[in-house]
């Protein structure tokens, strides 16, 4: 399909198309080895792998900050949010508000990786693979731990806001 003067390039199209995706969001944390400092990335690209191992599948952009960490570590926790901890995506997805993050007392550690105490699940993850794709790298990781609330208020993306992911009626 050729190109017309007035078509925006395929990754703007594919970016417009994507924003009716709706998808779980959750803040991916890990920590800095050396310093042991909590770091972390918003992030909707999430999916379970399998239930044997039980496992989850993050795509995180190499240029992120969080990226290297993550690696050098082997660890991450997804939290996922619902909608009384939607205050704490915005430092995640935003580096004007940086300094902001991980400044709530909810964050704890287990493990040495930073998780949100009482988000409706934190599940944390040894990195087993990573496939690199493009700008991005898919990272398959083993579930180790998981803590759950049960509360089922889960937040999602779509249409280029946060959202609630609930079931209908």
């Amino acid at each position: 399909m050729s190109q017309g003067n007035h078509q925006p390039d395929l990754a703007s199209r594919m970016k417009l198309v994507l924003r009716y995706l709706p998808a779980p969001v959750g803040i991916v944390t890990s920590y800095d080895p050396a310093s042991g400092a909590p770091i972390g990335l918003a992030m909707s690209a999430i999916m379970p792998m399998a239930l044997e191992p039980c496992s989850m599948a993050i795509a995180v952009n190499r240029s992120g900050s969080a990226h290297e960490g993550i690696l050098a570590t082997g660890k991450f926790c997804i939290n996922l949010l619902d909608s009384e901890l939607h205050g704490h995506m915005g430092p995640f997805a935003s580096a004007e508000l940086r300094d902001l993050r991980f400044t709530q007392p909810e964050w704890k550690q287990i493990d040495k990786v930073w998780y949100l105490e009482g988000a409706p699940a934190n599940i944390f993850c040894d990195v087993r693979e990573k496939v690199s794709y493009g700008t991005h790298d898919l990272l398959i990781g083993e579930v180790y731990e998981l803590v759950a609330s049960g509360r089922d208020d889960i937040l999602g993306w779509a249409n280029g806001a946060l959202g609630r992911l609930a079931p209908l009626g």
